[in-house]
């Protein structure tokens, strides 16, 4: 039985996953451009890589993919060789056997699949690209028109609106996070209107910033030690009400008393024992019935989660996060920790294509 709840829960999630109109649309054009070319028998794997890399619904890219059915394969494969050919060397290939037969003269069949096969993959290329921009365009309008008003998603363009004008590494940055980043449509509808929340590590600020979008007399406290990232948050933070980002150490900055505290990405900058104290002092800091939101790569994951890592300790190593260290723990012990300062903990997985493995811990003081 749980085998099989397993499967069905993967099945869900797989079904439900990254289908936003614009992904749906992105999805439909990567699968009919790898069914239209020659890779048979590896247009699984290839849409599956290509799903996951670029955060796209696997089951959509290959159920597009199966345009190239076996009756239309002929088809598809003499219109693809056609159209390489006119690509490739400037003419049609003749269609009469004489004229065939003088072209290739049938002495090698090795250099004759050689030529065929790549006239076949680039014009394949053209052709599925041809037939997925407009059955994505399709796709991506009846998707648009049915779907209804996303609250959270409107907030998120807005507020990526507000980095427009930044340095490119700040601008670019925070365009990539906002869209590639699953956490921050996990983490918004999670602080309710009225509430006032502490985000601890804050960077740019861009949860706070969301949330100020979002208004429904939300409040949030960035809090970076980063003096240039606490800059341009209060930029981007420039006429929201509510919202301030301040420059401090998470160890020591006095945390105000408030209803949820968000930790994203930020615990694994210290050791297990400074960890706990920073939780305890986030218990401290909650009202009763207060939210610790905590999102965390999960050290004993192995796979995905190792880029996630890798990600990590790259930005640390090179200074865009500044970070005494990188210190995963698994998130089992964390867990733990939690628990045992009196908090109710649920586990959901928040991870995205450049984010795998990364898990959001929703702990509740009771």
């Amino acid at each position: 039985m749980k085998l099989r709840k397993r499967l069905h829960d993967l099945f869900t999630q797989v079904m439900h996953q990254h289908t936003e109109p614009t992904r749906m649309a992105l999805a439909v054009f990567i699968g009919c451009v790898v069914g239209c070319t020659p890779l048979f028998g590896f247009h699984l794997p290839l849409c599956i890589a290509i799903a996951w890399l670029f955060g796209l619904n696997q089951l959509v890219v290959y159920g597009a993919a199966n345009l190239s059915v076996p009756p239309l394969i002929p088809f598809i494969g003499f219109a693809s060789v056609q159209l390489g050919e006119r690509v490739l060397r400037g003419h049609f290939l003749a269609v009469d056997l004489a004229a065939w037969r003088a072209d290739f003269n049938w002495e090698s069949a090795r250099a004759l699949a050689h030529r065929f096969f790549f006239a076949w993959l680039v014009g394949g290329a053209l052709i599925g690209a041809a037939v997925g921009a407009t059955a994505g365009l399709i796709v991506f309008v009846l998707l648009h028109r049915r779907r209804p008003p996303d609250e959270i998603e409107d907030a998120i363009r807005s507020a990526s609106s507000r980095y427009r004008n930044f340095e490119p590494r700040f601008k670019w940055y925070a365009r990539f996070k906002y869209r590639m980043d699953p956490c921050y449509r996990a983490i918004a509808p999670l602080i309710p209107e009225g509430s006032f929340a502490v985000d601890l590590g804050t960077g740019l600020g861009m949860l706070p910033v969301l949330l100020g979008v979002l208004g429904g007399g939300r409040r949030a406290l960035g809090i970076e030690w980063d003096a240039g990232k606490v800059a341009c948050a209060r930029r981007a933070a420039a006429g929201l009400v509510g919202i301030e980002a301040v420059e401090g150490d998470v160890r020591e900055f006095p945390l105000p008393a408030c209803d949820v505290i968000t930790l994203v990405d930020m615990l694994h900058y210290y050791d297990a024992e400074l960890q706990r104290e920073i939780l305890q002092r986030c218990r401290t800091a909650l009202r009763v019935g207060g939210r610790l939101l905590v999102r965390e790569g999960d050290r004993s994951r192995g796979g995905g989660a190792r880029w996630t890592r890798l990600v990590e300790w790259c930005a640390t190593r090179f200074g865009w996060n500044k970070g005494p260290a990188v210190r995963f723990r698994p998130l089992s012990e964390l867990r733990d920790d939690l628990e045992s300062l009196g908090f109710t903990v649920a586990a959901q997985p928040v991870s995205g294509p450049m984010h795998p493995g990364n898990v959001l811990l929703v702990a509740e003081r009771a």
